[in-house]
């Protein structure tokens, strides 16, 4: 399967798995040292790291490819 396309569906995915969490969970919160920490919004920071990993990914593969066909 192209890159390209792997890359695509994987966006895919995580903005639909983004719409399950934001319609699915509630934004209960969770007393995390002083403070406290929404659920939601500590599920959306672990989607977000996945997805920001998987563009970093994508873009390094990008430019090796560039590479080694110069």
């Amino acid at each position: 399967m192209d890159q390209r396309k792997r890359f695509f569906i994987a966006m895919a995915l995580y903005a639909v798995l983004a719409l399950l969490v934001w319609l699915m969970m509630d934004d209960s919160a969770v007393s995390v040292g002083s403070g406290q920490v929404s659920i939601r919004g500590l599920t959306f920071a672990l989607l977000a790291f996945f997805a920001v990993r998987t563009v970093l990914h994508w873009n390094a593969e990008r430019i090796r490819a560039q590479k080694e066909s110069q």
